[in-house]
């Protein structure tokens, strides 16, 4: 017998949204920067990518930055380093401190030391935001074994839509190689959303995800978010000795750009404010035939929550 029906969490709001979104792009995005200036045949403007790098360890500062004016008091977000042995919340405020410092580093003193720490740390903050939702047990939609994944492939997804868009504005050089590498995070990153919303057959699971499968978040998510850029980055592909530097393919790839940043946006967006529904609290029965209740809070785990006290 069901005593509460599954509530919508409150802990969670836009800050935390903010640095989810803006933590998985620049990690994706700074990955990414690696993987195309190892492509030096293919990628004319390298030293272009080297000083567009700063971008990633700005936009991580910012996410930290919405944290800490919601929690009001950020020096004490310093405590948040003494559990690194048990929580992913710690382990993502390592990680992405680290991140920030090796990453600017290496853009003002390049080393290859720093850049592998970069790469590794940048590895490490997403996978740590992706284990920090789904840890959270109590909330049905989010703690599902693929969450992490989800988070992953979504910042490999942002960061190739900022790179298209700052290719459109000429900071960037596109090329087979990069624009290759862009389908195949879209497409990854499509097929890891769909097997999430459709994960499990759970009334609970099938109830706090409804939303995220609604035909709108659907048009967002899917259409405009994955379907619509692969067949824009489909373009570049079919037509061989195409000029990527002309305005109308600039063009081409600033829509494409934008259009994943939409859809990794509202996917961020659905998990954490739409997909939000705690577990209900229902009436069970124990081994000895005795009544029990049953709820998140008996589950033995809480809801980790990124206030500095």
């Amino acid at each position: 017998m069901e005593l509460i029906q599954p509530m919508k969490q409150k802990v969670w709001g836009w800050p935390a949204v903010i640095n989810f979104i803006f933590g998985g792009a620049a990690a994706g995005f700074y990955l990414l920067c690696l993987l195309m200036a190892s492509l030096k045949n293919n990628i004319p403007g390298e030293s272009q990518i080297d000083a567009l790098k700063l971008l990633a360890p700005i936009l991580t500062v910012m996410g930290f930055l919405a944290l800490t004016a919601e929690a009001g008091r950020p020096l004490r977000g310093l405590y948040l380093f003494r559990n690194l042995h048990s929580s992913w919340m710690s382990r993502e405020t390592l990680a992405g401190t680290l991140f920030v410092l090796t990453a600017a580093a290496d853009c003002f003193f390049p080393h290859m030391i720093l850049r592998v720490l970069a790469a590794v740390s940048a590895l490490g903050l997403i996978i740590s935001q992706g284990f920090i939702v789904y840890c959270a047990r109590a909330v049905i939609a989010w703690n599902v074994p693929i969450m992490p994944i989800v988070f992953v492939t979504s910042g490999f997804a942002l960061g190739e839509g900022l790179v298209l868009v700052l290719a459109s504005m000429g900071k960037l050089s596109l090329g087979f190689g990069p624009i290759v590498i862009g389908l195949f995070c879209v497409a990854l990153d499509l097929v890891v959303w769909l097997i999430y919303l459709y994960w499990s057959n759970d009334a609970a699971f099938r109830k706090a995800t409804k939303i995220l499968r609604h035909p709108i978040a659907l048009t967002l998510t899917v259409g405009i978010g994955h379907l619509f850029p692969v067949l824009l980055l489909l373009l570049f592909v079919a037509v061989p000795g195409i000029n990527t530097e002309g305005k109308f393919w600039n063009r081409i790839a600033a829509l494409a750009g934008l259009s994943i940043v939409v859809g990794g946006v509202s996917q961020k967006f659905g998990i954490i404010l739409w997909a939000d529904y705690l577990r209900g609290i229902v009436l069970g029965q124990s081994k000895d035939g005795a009544q029990s209740v049953n709820s998140p809070i008996n589950e033995g785990k809480h809801l980790d929550i990124k206030v500095f006290l």
